[in-house]
């Protein structure tokens, strides 16, 4: 494997930049995803509001948005 930053250069953006970028969205979806877990395990317990499917994808958009902004920079 060879360690190639041009990823990085295509998209603008700084390694620290993308490490809290991409680590955000990780973080984000590992949290929501455990939430999913324990509604599917107790489904008595209902998603709340924020973090329901229909916000996850508003939020990926969202993200998915300021990418292509970023690349166009």
């Amino acid at each position: 494997m060879k360690l190639s930053f041009d990823h990085l250069k295509a998209n603008n953006e700084t390694y620290l930049s993308h490490l809290f970028f991409a680590g955000k969205i990780s973080l984000t979806l590992m949290f929501r995803s455990v939430i999913f877990i324990v509604h599917a395990m107790f489904p008595i317990y209902s998603i709340p509001k924020k973090w329901n499917l229909e916000d996850t994808i508003r939020k990926l958009q969202k993200w998915h948005e300021y990418t292509i902004k970023r690349k166009n920079k």
